[in-house]
């Protein structure tokens, strides 16, 4: 956290050449600085923003960056804390960016204004500060029409950043103010119970306390998340509140997601797949959402996309792919990186094939269904277990994109509940488990060349994709369920009697995973999470459980335990 500045209403310009601080980023043009600027929403409270903008008699479009975490230099910032800096030194921003928004020196000279607005209840703007939800939304229609009708503002308003700056976009955008013509949520969840707290019906509570108690700071009341929570265990309208329905969203929309990050992955993919937009894009990227939002090939992405759609420029956007898919390989400095930005006409993946692989009792995994009946059994109620793990050595090089889906005939002797906790990972031809770095390797300081070298930290390693369900929330809505992902409503509880086998359901996140022949697929399942921290030294990852004793997997026979998992063809290059 940096320290609170006191700021006081002022406009000044910033002359060229002009640093926030010694080591950061020089301003190149000169750039008018409107500090602590005050928005009136519909219920009287004010909140406040800083607004850059070029110096120009043209009106310029603007460029909303809207969360809690301060600006003007104060407030959340923790790449300092992040291993090698997550290879973004100090010189490559400003220090006026608000935390994971738009840097104003970047993007003021390319014709745009930023505005940095600190949501309600928060640092000085006034009113109580809500977790998510519809006023979030209200809130933001009020400032995405406020800063259209300023003079230097040409009417039209969009808004970037990742995390909560981008499910604040989802959240204005249902409100259809006039004056948004697109978004670009880069990294957002769009359900707060499913993506964040109780993700398959497990509670996770250390990253939201961690953001909560730790980054957002205001004179006011907040809004008891974690009061709640206890009040409210199983999902109701309250929860309901705090889900960002994009299905009818049909602005332009360029959304970004990742496979690194533990919160935003399939909030992303829902948002975008949900919205009947005819003008939308989506791309994964192969790094971590910080990285990827400073590095100046995706800037240069996005401004194509804002001249289009804020300024009428007709420059060819439309011809982009709708899905950019970066590819992993894991690998090492030595060996080729990721497959960058592959195009495909959509996404999920057209024509991608769901193969079924079954589990086996020899720990294989297998195109066929093991004749006879088994079993095994793992201890999930301590973190040092061995999991139950399955492998599948490919004979030629294969590609997996999209959603998995794990199918498991599972039993517990020793306890009515169950949390399971599946995941896929890579290993080399030599039977290394491998972890992707997600910084690329010439962004690295000399000497770390391998996995080896990089700290375990989930923010810059990841090791695959994931999936939790808790056996009493197995329940499904097939009217909201795809064959990929089923929707369970978490709104009851369905004991497992001990000893009795029953059917789960688990989606896995979603994945970008190349293969050569005689690399291999190793599917695990266990009692716990198979990720590390987001932040070493901030919080604990492990995710608060009710298992007690041991777990067993059913296959062969009537219990066709299987992972399935999307095949997808490469393109022609």
């Amino acid at each position: 956290m940096f320290p609170y500045k006191k700021q006081t209403p002022n406009t000044r310009t910033l002359p060229v050449g002009w640093r926030f601080a010694e080591g950061r980023r020089p301003f190149h043009e000169e750039t008018v600085f409107d500090e602590e600027v005050a928005i009136p929403l519909r219920d009287g409270v004010k909140i406040y923003c800083d607004i850059f903008r070029p110096v120009t008699d043209k009106k310029v479009p603007a460029i909303l960056a809207v969360s809690p975490y301060g600006k003007n230099g104060a407030g959340f910032r923790i790449f300092d804390n992040i291993p090698f800096r997550l290879g973004l030194p100090e010189s490559r921003t400003s220090g006026l960016e608000k935390f994971e928004g738009p840097d104003p020196a970047e993007w003021c000279p390319r014709g745009y204004a930023v505005v940095n607005v600190n949501i309600r209840g928060s640092w000085e703007s006034e009113g109580d500060l809500y977790i998510e939800g519809s006023q979030r939304g209200l809130d933001g229609y009020d400032t995405v029409e406020y800063i259209a009708a300023q003079s230097w503002c040409n009417g039209a308003v969009s808004m970037c950043g990742n995390s909560w700056l981008a499910t604040e976009q989802w959240a204005t955008a249902i409100e259809k103010p006039p004056s948004l013509k697109c978004i670009a949520p880069w990294e957002a969840f769009t359900d707060f119970y499913r993506d964040m707290i109780c993700r398959g019906g497990v509670t996770k509570i250390s990253f939201t306390s961690f953001i909560f108690n730790k980054t957002i700071r205001g004179r006011n009341n907040r809004e008891d998340i974690f009061g709640a929570f206890s009040k409210y265990k199983l999902f109701n309208g309250y929860w309901e509140d705090k889900v960002y329905d994009t299905s009818k969203l049909t602005l332009p929309i360029y959304a970004v997601a990742s496979y690194s990050s533990g919160n935003h992955g399939s909030g992303t993919v829902r948002g975008w797949d949900k919205a009947p937009s005819k003008d939308k894009w989506i791309r994964f990227h192969a790094t971590q959402e910080w990285f990827d939002l400073y590095t100046s090939r995706y800037i240069d992405d996005l401004q194509k996309f804002y001249d289009r759609y804020l300024k009428g420029i007709d420059n060819g956007w439309e011809q982009t792919p709708k899905a950019r898919i970066s590819i992993l390989t894991y690998g090492n400095r030595s060996e080729a990186g990721p497959k960058w930005d592959v195009p495909y006409a959509d996404y999920p993946v057209p024509g991608a094939e769901y193969r079924k692989l079954y589990l086996q009792e020899s720990g294989k995994l297998a195109s066929f269904p093991q004749h006879n009946e088994g079993s095994v059994t793992h201890q999930a109620d301590s973190y040092q277990a061995k999991p139950s793990e399955f492998v599948l050595t490919f004979d030629k090089a294969t590609t997996l994109v999209g959603h998995s889906k794990a199918e498991l005939w599972m039993s517990c002797k020793d306890l009515d509940d169950m949390d399971v906790y599946v995941g896929i990972r890579k290993l080399s031809s030599s039977g290394e488990v491998l972890e992707h770095v997600n910084v690329p390797w010439e962004d690295l300081p000399e000497g770390v060349n391998t996995q080896h070298d990089v700290p375990m930290a989930q923010t810059i390693k990841y090791t695959g994709p994931t999936g939790i369900l808790r056996a009493s929330h197995r329940a499904q809505d097939p009217k909201r369920s795809t064959h990929m992902i089923p929707y369970h409503p978490h709104d009851k509880e369905e004991k497992v009697a001990p000893g009795d086998i029953v059917k789960l359901e688990i989606s896995l996140w979603p994945m970008g995973i190349h293969f050569e022949a005689g690399e291999s697929l190793l599917f695990r399942v266990q009692g716990f999470i198979d990720t590390s921290s987001d932040f070493p030294s901030h919080i604990d990852a492990k995710l608060e459980n009710l298992n007690v004793g041991q777990h067993t997997i059913h296959f062969g026979g009537k219990y066709d335990s299987t992972i399935i998992v999307p095949v997808v063809s490469l393109p022609a290059q």
